[in-house]
């Protein structure tokens, strides 16, 4: 593993904790909008290989995936892997008219994705006091995507799931740093820490 990828467990208890905070601020976000209760797990925070990221994101086939870059202070990418299952419940909540059309269907993934993965990232760029610019997601498949070409041999992965209780819904919500951003991200850590 690079050098560059190890976090000190400060670091490592410190990422986890503003990642936390900002997944929570997602999950509020999104819990207001649909007007129900939304669970999150304990960020999950590794560093991958592109063929370890392959392997993190496309093990579900019953699942969408979109994918949106972002750039400043830090790049790199967030993807979204949002389940088949209990989606026409939440996009019932979003007020989408049922049945859904194939059109209502890839709205309601690009929303949520976009709510959660720019809650999560604007959350973290503003404790860490970063600028960041989210473009908007884009669905793609895992299957079809060559995961070597990135700019990357190492990222760092932060993951955090998202349950909507009133469904069987889950999301998960995937950043990938670079080793540059990793660098930058470790010191203004390092710098909050003091």
């Amino acid at each position: 593993m690079n050098d560059v990828i190890a976090l000190s467990e400060d670091q490592r208890d410190a990422l986890q904790e503003l990642m936390n905070i900002s997944m929570g601020q997602a999950a509020n976000s999104l819990a207001h909008l649909i007007e129900t209760k939304i669970g999150i797990s304990i960020p999950n925070i590794t560093a991958v290989t592109p063929t370890g990221l392959y392997e993190l994101v496309s093990h579900n086939q019953q699942s969408y995936y979109t994918r949106q870059s972002f750039m400043g202070d830090i790049h790199g990418e967030v993807m979204s892997i949002l389940t088949q299952s209990g989606l026409e419940e939440v996009a019932e909540l979003l007020e989408y008219e049922q049945p859904l059309s194939d059109n209502d269907i890839k709205e309601t993934i690009l929303e949520l994705s976009n709510i959660l993965a720019g809650a999560c990232l604007a959350g973290l760029s503003e404790q860490l006091e970063l600028a960041t610019n989210l473009q908007m997601p884009t669905l793609f498949a895992p299957q079809k995507s060559d995961f070597s070409q990135y700019d990357w041999q190492h990222s760092l992965v932060m993951e955090v799931k998202f349950d909507i209780q009133v469904s069987s819904f889950t999301m998960r919500v995937v950043f990938c740093l670079d080793d540059a951003s990793l660098t930058k991200l470790k010191s203004t850590i390092d710098e909050l820490l003091g």
